[in-house]
């Protein structure tokens, strides 16, 4: 046994370092198989930026896509899935201008398909016999808003034709291919409705000259949800939808015309299939005519579940310690019996997994996404905290909590901890209660952090989700409030030290939160938020162009009243409200939330006498993504904290 050391909270000594954070980890996605031969790959983030493709091997992981390239797109400026493994192996896929390329993995020889500067291309899906792959195509030729067209297209991958097949509608996600090749399906919706509530389900039949007919409308005419389609093995359709505020796992089984929900009573209160801004997620996939791996949210805590189609049972796999957190592009099926999953656990970084169904199931590590060794003993639990608020009738706020820990150190006896409080983007999101090195490089060192699942995140079902709808900077603001009021009164965390930050709406929800509630919060940092509605609103991208009437205006509000409640709601207009030192990080090419946003907002509060930071990274965009600036983002991050908390 050895002494702990005593020290205050915040300087604890830790081995969880910047380069643990930012050099020694990195983001997985996308796994995919092809269903001929069985070859899997996935993508991995690099250290020096961008994205690569890499295929698992017998022999080990093989970087397949030369260092030049990058797989992305930018298609509704979130980018979508960026690549389809084609029936011979070859891999179409999207490079980060937007152009389309063919990638030979045996060769790593790569081929120019098609491309223009004005047209984008992501959620690819190849065809299992006609050398055609699906795609969406977002064009740019008139680049605003309301002139920004979007259509399914199908792309010959031997000749680079690009055929339109499909556009009347506003928005497309998901295209894909049945397994015979007969059919395809697909989500659409218009203005102004959202996807989360108003995608329609649609299939057609397929025509070998790369055309449609026979389109059908199979789900969302009544605003059901509708997420994530995707064909079984034996051409069976499954999709969720929500029919009673939770997203439940539908089946319309081969031949048939009627769809069945794939019941579960453990389940009346998760959600299956998920339906994003990023479009492609994928978080079940059928295996075989019988068995289905799909990932279950429950209060935004993941749960993967093998599903027998014959009986109806659900089984539970894994265990929270390894899969507590599986979101977006993360579930790709291998064979009848196998899978593919990325996902993190409660003491385990995200990682790729194959899982191999039998009498013993197994589950085995791919890829993790650190090269990190650092001792379970080292890493914060997080505790799931459901408070209810002050209001009549009082309503849940939900929460995960880390608490400090470090197995070398205790606090002075008395002294509570500071906390973090996290506020997640979107604002249509959620944050899991999956390991990451960047929560724990905080807690390790002595602060508790907080993840705040406000009113209006996913994962919570539909009636907490559109909690948002006309309370966007009130509701979340309150919420924020709330839940440090209740740690404090508790006695979890110190009065006084109780820091907010948040990106991009979670950026708006920090500076909205330090003008309404500024003797709540000692501190704020804010990366690419929004301090101005009606500017966004007025430069925003045709994704969200009409986002903010839902956020912003209560039912029965007039258009007309639209600029009041933006100029009520915008921080911009209220510093003088704001009490505590604010630090602002944007990027100077951010085009979702322009830097104008973060430049106005610390002149006011200089103009008023306040303390403010404000730190510009010129070649960066929305969010810090690039691996020098997530450094930079990190290291002033715990400075501010240092200052203004400890």
């Amino acid at each position: 046994m050895f002494a702990k050391k005593t020290a205050p909270y915040g300087s604890w000594e830790s081995p969880i370092s910047v380069d643990s954070v930012v050099s020694k980890s990195w983001k997985l996605s996308s796994p995919r198989a092809s269903a001929q031969s069985g070859r899997a790959f996935f993508t991995e983030s690099r250290e020096a930026g961008g994205t690569s493709i890499i295929e698992i091997t017998k022999d080990g992981l093989k970087d397949v896509l030369p260092t030049e390239y990058s797989a992305k797109n930018s298609v509704y400026e979130y980018g979508g899935a960026p690549y389809a493994v084609l029936p011979d192996d070859r891999i179409i896929f999207s490079n980060k201008d937007n152009t389309v390329h063919i990638l030979n993995p045996d060769t790593s020889a790569v081929l120019l398909l098609t491309g223009s500067p004005k047209l984008r291309y992501s959620n690819f899906d190849a065809h299992p016999v006609h050398p055609w792959a699906l795609a969406n195509q977002e064009d740019h030729e008139h680049d605003t808003p309301t002139e920004v067209r979007n259509y399914i297209v199908a792309i010959n991958t031997e000749t680079g034709e690009v055929k339109r097949i499909l556009g009347s509608a506003d928005f497309y996600y998901t295209p894909n291919f049945s397994p015979d090749g007969t059919k395809l399906v697909w989500l659409e919706w218009n203005h102004p409705d959202l996807p989360f509530d108003a995608a329609k389900l649609y299939t057609a039949t397929w025509q070998a000259d790369g055309s449609v007919s026979d389109v059908e409308l199979i789900a969302g005419k009544d605003r059901e949800g509708v997420a994530e389609p995707r064909w079984g093995p034996d051409g069976s359709l499954f999709f969720g939808k929500e029919p009673n505020g939770y997203r439940r796992l539908f089946r319309i089984p081969p031949g048939q015309h009627v769809s069945v929900e794939v019941q579960s009573d453990k389940l009346d209160k998760s959600e299956v299939g998920e339906i994003r801004w990023f479009q492609g997620s994928h978080t079940y996939a059928p295996l075989s005519e019988r068995y289905l791996v799909a990932c279950s949210v429950t209060a935004g805590v993941s749960q993967l579940n093998i599903v027998d189609l014959d009986t109806g049972l659900w089984k539970a796999i894994g265990n929270s310690s390894i899969l507590s957190e599986i979101m977006l592009d993360s579930v790709a099926r291998l064979d009848d019996s196998s899978f593919l999953v990325i996902g993190g656990g409660t003491v385990s970084p995200e990682a790729l997994y194959k899982c191999q169904l039998g009498d013993d199931f197994t589950i085995t590590t791919i890829r993790k996404s650190t090269n990190e060794e650092l001792p379970e003993s080292l890493y914060s639990i997080p505790e799931s905290l459901v408070i209810i608020s002050k209001e009549a009738p009082g309503r849940s706020i939900h929460g995960f909590l880390w608490p400090p820990h470090n197995p070398n150190f205790d606090a002075p006896d008395g002294e509570l901890p500071p906390l973090i409080m996290v506020a997640h983007g979107g604002p249509t999101s959620y944050i899991g209660p999956g390991l990451k090195l960047r929560t724990q490089y905080f807690t390790s060192r002595g602060y508790a952090l907080l993840a705040l699942n406000h009113g209006g995140s996913t994962g919570h079902g539909r009636e907490y989700r559109e909690a948002l709808f006309g309370t966007w900077g009130q509701l979340d603001s309150d919420d924020a409030a709330e839940f440090a009021e209740y740690l404090v009164a508790t006695q979890k965390v110190r009065s006084g030290g109780v820091g907010i930050t948040g990106v991009s709406a979670g950026g708006f929800n920090t500076l909205q939160t330090l003008t309404r509630h500024p003797k709540t919060f000692a501190a704020g940092v804010c990366l690419s938020g929004i301090s101005d509605l009606k500017r966004l609103d007025e430069s925003t991208h045709k994704l969200e162009s009409d986002y903010m009437d839902h956020l912003l205006l209560p039912p029965g509000t007039s258009k007309e009243d639209k600029e009041r409640i933006c100029r009520e709601r915008s921080p911009l207009y209220h510093v003088d409200q704001i009490e505590s030192p604010l630090l602002l990080l944007h990027g100077g090419k951010d085009m979702v939330t322009p830097i104008d946003q973060a430049q106005q907002m610390a002149d006011a509060i200089k103009v008023n006498g306040g303390d403010v930071e404000l730190i510009v990274v010129p070649e960066e965009g929305h969010g810090f993504s690039q691996p020098p600036n997530v450094r930079l983002w990190l290291e002033e991050e715990e400075k501010w904290w240092q200052r203004t908390l400890l």
